[in-house]
């Protein structure tokens, strides 16, 4: 029997509904919200979300929500005033439907706003599958009814109506720096009348407001247990400004995550690092922090907080559990301190958003010893019973290599050049690169391979410049050129001193494209060349014989059998794409003859 699943007529209604709307807000020509208002968007969008605020007003106004004005934050409550009359048959219908088993609501700001577009913001809505899959997981482990429920990055409201649902006698914060998406709030009168003639509260309390603020000034004051409940918001490490990842690494103190860790991730460590001995976390995020480098504090504080309850229930990478992002999901569930020790279980979820999910494989750990390197199914390694077999005959790849991601510029096109460029800017500024394995026409990139490249006019010569060359007059012809495109501008240049020196590497001794869709290209790198961020390098531990061991290794790991252990660590994408992360290839297993020969 399907967990969540309405007739396919209604949700075919609803969409035709969303349709309407959309075409209703273009039509009625609103001036459009500031930019500063809904980050990311362009002027068309952020005038059909101007004509969306009348619509949510006409709707609250309709069900004769109270206190409305009194009871919004400002930014808010200037939205919905300043849009435009809708057609009170739109107005009606949308309330028949706006409470039902599809959100209406969610479905429009899709419409309006491109998904490219929502990712500054990183707005993503949730399933109601997912969310009565989230709701299973605290009936059975969350140990005691929530006094307040926080819903960071709230959105439209799935989770801050479901919690008040689910806790009637809870107060419920709404927190979004999107006002749109917190005005829509507005247009869900049933959910938000929760006390007569007083609408807005005590129950709910909406928010304009960055979440990491509010946990530092608000939360210490709420009653317990408190409940960290929600989606947070998917916005990738690129779309945040140094200044914004400086405010959250204070927010999330000894917890705070490396640079590369998106909007979620500092919300889940700044969620952690507020919880009190009664309080308790659910998240939906993406899984990516269970082992980039940079969730490495994350890991380790969970796996030495032994008396808490962790569960870990992560999603097939086939459903796009985060519609438009390339991106796999999982909630994370934390709960209240006890007085024994409390188990680590990971959990596989399948399903699909239709019929719902499940949690199919689990494992339960006991949290001993050190903290594994990640929190993947496959870092624990296979059952007990093998477990003499496998440290007998294979070892992990990352005892064997050092693994790292090549160099991140900033700007490709400015910093790989041609042979020409080369040639005018002289070998001491340049070294040999590669961004991409398809266009070798083999699995050795020596100095004949790589000249082939530079023939055919292919930009593989990275600039290896340092704060002198600039006195070098081509060098400097070529800065000015790069200022002018406004190169220095872009994230990663402008956080360098000064902004065209990048960083240097060890040359790997093997090169593998971490993306594929049947398996993974292996390139020996026998003259050295610098890999940029879109590749993977691996480099030998032991120096001795390091040729020959590289290239037995490369040889395993292009062969069936090799390719099958790289799949079975790789993440499954909705369009079938194969991905790997550092910390899951250092987990795969390799025979030991291969590298002991």
């Amino acid at each position: 029997m399907p967990l969540w699943g309405p007739p396919e007529s209604a949700q075919v209604d609803v969409e035709l509904l969303a349709g309407e709307v959309a075409r209703w807000c273009r039509k009625a020509s609103a001036a459009p919200l500031p930019a500063e208002a809904v980050p990311g968007t362009n002027e068309r969008e952020r005038a059909q979300l101007a004509a969306l605020g009348g619509l949510a007003r006409a709707m609250a106004c309709e069900a004769d929500v109270n206190n409305l004005d009194r009871n919004l934050p400002p930014a808010v409550r200037k939205w919905l005033s300043d849009g435009p009359e809708p057609p009170s048959d739109l107005t009606r219908r949308m309330l028949d439907v706006v409470d039902g088993p599809m959100d209406p609501l969610a479905s429009i700001y899709e419409r309006i706003v491109a998904g490219h577009r929502r990712r500054q913001l990183g707005t993503f809505f949730t399933a109601p599958s997912v969310l009565a899959y989230m709701r299973r997981v605290l009936d059975k482990s969350l140990p005691s009814t929530p006094a307040t429920v926080v819903d960071p990055g709230a959105g439209v409201g799935a989770f801050t109506t479901a919690a008040l649902e689910w806790w009637p006698a809870a107060r419920v914060h709404a927190v979004d720096v999107n006002l749109v998406t917190l005005g829509l709030l507005a247009a869900r009168p049933k959910k938000a009348q929760c006390n007569p003639g007083d609408s807005f509260g005590p129950q709910l309390k909406i928010r304009h407001q960055d979440f990491l603020d509010w946990l530092t000034a608000t939360w210490p004051g709420q009653s317990r247990p408190r409940l960290i409940l929600g989606n947070p918001p998917y916005t990738r490490h690129q779309q945040l400004s140094f200044a914004d990842k400086m405010r959250a690494q204070e927010a999330c103190g000894d917890l705070a995550p490396g640079l590369r860790a998106g909007l979620s991730t500092y919300f889940l460590a700044a969620g952690l690092r507020s919880l009190g001995p009664q309080d308790s976390l659910c998240l939906l995020i993406p899984f990516n922090w269970l082992e980039a480098d940079y969730g490495k504090s994350i890991r380790g504080h969970l796996w030495k907080s032994v008396n808490r309850r962790v569960e870990l229930h992560l999603f097939s990478n086939q459903e796009g559990i985060f519609s438009g992002a390339q991106v796999g999901a999982m909630v994370a569930f934390v709960g209240p301190r006890t007085n024994k020790r409390e188990p680590m279980e990971v959990h596989h979820v399948t399903g699909n958003l239709t019929d719902g999910f499940s949690a199919s494989e689990s494992l339960s750990l006991t949290r001993e010893g050190m903290t594994p390197q990640s929190f993947t199914a496959e870092s624990w390694g296979r059952p007990n019973k093998d477990s003499h077999y496998v440290r007998a005959t294979e070892m992990p790849l990352g005892e064997l290599v050092h693994i790292r991601r090549g160099v991140a510029t900033g700007a490709n096109r400015f910093f790989l050049r041609s042979l020409p460029e080369w040639e005018r800017l002289g070998v001491n500024q340049t070294v040999r690169a590669i961004s991409r394995l398809r266009d070798l026409s083999s699995d050795v990139l020596d100095v004949k391979a790589h000249d082939s490249l530079s023939q055919a006019g292919l930009s593989c010569w990275l600039l290896s410049l340092t704060e002198d060359s600039a006195s070098d007059p081509a060098v400097s012809s070529l800065l000015e050129d790069g200022i002018r495109d406004e190169i220095n501008e872009r994230y990663l240049c402008r956080t360098r001193k000064p902004w065209y020196v990048l960083e240097r590497i060890v040359p790997p001794d093997l090169l593998i494209g971490p993306m594929g869709k049947q398996g993974f290209r292996i390139v020996v790198n026998s003259v050295g060349a610098i890999p940029t961020n879109t590749l993977y390098g691996m480099r030998m531990r032991k120096r001795g014989d390091t040729r020959a061991s590289a290239r037995r290794l490369a040889e395993w790991m292009g062969s069936p059998a090799g390719q099958e252990a790289l799949r079975a660590r790789a993440r499954r994408h909705g369009d079938g794409l194969l991905k790997l992360e550092p910390g899951s290839l250092a987990t795969v297993l390799i025979p030991r003859h291969v590298v002991e020969s």
